[in-house]
């Protein structure tokens, strides 16, 4: 698998994370969904309810709207994103939400370092996955 993201969408997400740092940023990723490739189209931000250092939560209304405007865009659910004060790698809590999130792809950014990486949970293994910026 093959996440792609424009230019635009890394720097929009890394701005994201910068304005709410120390808090973890989240969004949820839109686009087209391929058996080899996911592009993204579409990044709807949403507060991290929780505003916790180290883990996050999307208001439910919020999470059920994107889903709606993204359906009615003709936009598949890609995945999700959020940033941690650590380096850029699945975290247990992670591990745990991304076994109930099926094949979603799970884009982190580290706070810290400003690496960015894509991972995905398949039949209980996690992966990670390419990503190609254009």
């Amino acid at each position: 698998m093959i996440l792609r993201l424009r230019r635009q969408h890394v720097d929009f997400l890394r701005e994201e994370a910068r304005k709410v740092d120390p808090v973890e940023a989240c969004a949820m990723l839109f686009g087209k969904l391929g058996p080899e490739e996911a592009v993204v189209k579409k990044i709807v931000t949403t507060p991290n309810k929780l505003q916790s250092t180290t883990r996050f939560e999307i208001d439910p209304e919020a999470f059920a709207k994107a889903f709606t405007e993204a359906d009615q865009e003709g936009l598949d659910f890609i995945g999700m994103f959020h940033s941690h004060p650590a380096p850029e790698k699945p975290s247990i809590t992670d591990l745990k939400y991304m076994k109930l999130w099926g094949d979603a792809i799970w884009l982190i950014l580290s706070s810290t370092s400003g690496h960015l990486a894509a991972y995905q949970m398949t039949n209980s293994k996690v992966s990670e996955i390419a990503i190609r910026i254009r």
